[in-house]
């Protein structure tokens, strides 16, 4: 039997009112080289009603069932990790879609650069009925179609150290093989997870962007990440990421306490949390996590305009 070249895998939680649009962008791709993996972590709507009708499709390889939910994304991550057959996997979140040209244009940046690890469009903001906002998180500057590569380290360091520029796992084309070189700390992550599995990816070798917008990245009220900010959960999880990035950078001392100020001042300056109370409580757990307070802040800002880390902040941010 042949393998197929790329595993997609459909983690999916109560988004019924998504799912069928989701599946279909993924069966309907003009690459059509792929197994698709559907996994339902416990949803409590009709979802399973409409992954059973997807089940009998020759391209569905795995539907699985969780009779117990897990609770986090990336351990379903996991589990689908460990039943693709593809050289290259695609983790397509199940609220959002993409144009049906996402893998004709993705897979042949990886087929010919064999160092590099992953690959990643550029994405639209839409809402729960899939019209487009105005929130654009691609900070680049390139043309449509453009193709980068870069350097992984570089990546990580430029885009990587102060907030995940791989925000969005179903963006994403990466290398099944990579996964030997990371380990599966990941998967213990509720929030977190993503930032933290990106960064050990991109270190492993080379990064291509693709910057046209093949896919569409959906906000809506069923989310988690409201609650993560609410209650600040994004930065007590993320304050492992960060230490994880300056100890696999390398970072001196002064290039890890800048960073760690630019993490502070998000926090600082959050509006999201529920309360003051809540977000006091936060701010003192990473300062104390991390070893440093409000001077670390001041340090980035100078940084920023002075540049005497190296860092390049003002640069980096548009690499």
């Amino acid at each position: 039997m042949l393998l197929p070249k790329v595993s997609v895998i459909i983690p999916n939680y109560n988004h019924s009112q998504y799912l069928k649009q989701r599946i279909e962008s993924v069966l309907n791709q003009t690459c059509q080289d792929f197994e698709l993996i559907i996994l339902d972590d416990c949803s409590t709507d009709n979802s399973r009603n409409i992954i059973d009708v997807y089940a009998a499709n020759e391209k569905v390889s795995h539907t699985v069932y969780n009779e117990v939910n897990t609770g986090s994304t990336f351990a379903q991550w996991q589990k689908g990790f460990s039943l693709a057959r593809g050289e290259y996997i695609w983790i397509a979140e199940s609220d959002d879609y993409s144009e049906l040209t996402f893998l004709e244009k993705l897979v042949p940046l990886l087929e010919a650069n064999p160092d590099c690890n992953v690959a990643f469009c550029c994405s639209y903001a839409v809402d729960g009925n899939g019209d487009i906002l105005l929130d654009d998180w691609d900070r680049n500057r390139e043309e449509r179609y453009t193709v980068n590569k870069f350097d992984g380290r570089a990546f990580v360091k430029g885009r990587m150290l102060f907030n995940n520029s791989i925000y969005n796992a179903s963006m994403t084309l990466f290398r099944k093989s990579v996964l030997d070189k990371i380990g599966n700390q990941y998967a213990e992550y509720r929030y977190c997870g993503d930032w933290f599995f990106w960064n050990r990816v991109c270190l492993q070798g080379e990064v291509i962007r693709y910057c046209d917008k093949l896919n569409y990245f959906r906000q809506h009220s069923n989310k988690a990440t409201p609650r993560a900010k609410s209650e600040g959960l994004i930065f007590t999880e993320g304050k492992y990421v960060i230490e994880d990035i300056s100890r696999n950078l390398h970072l001196g001392s002064l290039q890890s306490s800048i960073i760690k100020g630019r993490f502070l001042k998000r926090i600082v300056a959050s509006k999201e949390f529920k309360s003051l109370e809540v977000k006091k409580k936060v701010l003192k757990e990473v300062e104390d996590y991390l070893g440093c307070g409000r001077f670390s802040i001041f340090l980035y800002g100078l940084d920023k305009l002075l540049n005497f880390s190296s860092l390049n902040i003002r640069k980096n941010r548009y690499l």
